[in-house]
């Protein structure tokens, strides 16, 4: 996320000029567009204190956590699942070559469910923590995960993390 277009988008949103908005925070009005516009960064919070008078809904997830199995093949599991923007977990994607290292470079339009649980399979088990975040989004996850394939180690590494994520009221998704 970056702050100064959120900003302005939040703002926006909320109908405020970026007067109003300086007068509801008491900062000086020049340093809203310097905001918005990646001029200027603002302390931690006033960024939070200008999002909240812009109406926005402020929400900081902590970081994933991750482990790892012990097989034969070590496989990353995380502590829990998050989201992706939707731009990010619809979007065209080309697997790198630590992932996809064999033949032509592959691309996968993730907005279609099949190309996306075929590049989820493959980010599941050849990637790093890194690369799952930026490609797996947990709701799309949980919606495809009894399709998968995958090796049994890795589907029983990550089904208590999907069962969490889907709640008791759903317990047979993630097995």
């Amino acid at each position: 996320m970056e702050f100064g277009p959120t900003l302005r988008s939040a703002r926006k949103a909320a109908g405020l000029t970026q007067e109003a908005l300086a007068r509801r925070v008491g900062t000086a009005r020049p340093n809203i567009p310097a905001y918005e516009h990646g001029r200027r960064e603002p302390r931690f919070d006033t960024a939070v204190a200008l999002l909240e008078a812009a109406g926005a809904d402020l929400h900081i997830d902590e970081p994933v956590g991750w482990s790892w199995t012990s097989g034969r093949r070590p496989y990353a599991v995380p502590l829990r699942l998050w989201r992706l923007s939707v731009a990010d977990a619809l979007r065209v994607l080309e697997l790198g070559l630590h992932l996809w290292w064999s033949g032509p470079p592959r691309r996968f339009d993730l907005a279609d469910r099949r190309e996306r649980m075929r590049a989820y399979e493959i980010v599941l088990r050849e990637g790093t923590p890194v690369d799952i975040e930026a490609i797996v989004d947990g709701l799309l996850l949980c919606e495809c995960w009894d399709e998968l394939v995958l090796p049994a180690e890795l589907r029983h590494a990550w089904t208590p993390v999907l069962t969490t994520a889907s709640g008791p009221h759903d317990r047979r998704r993630a097995s």
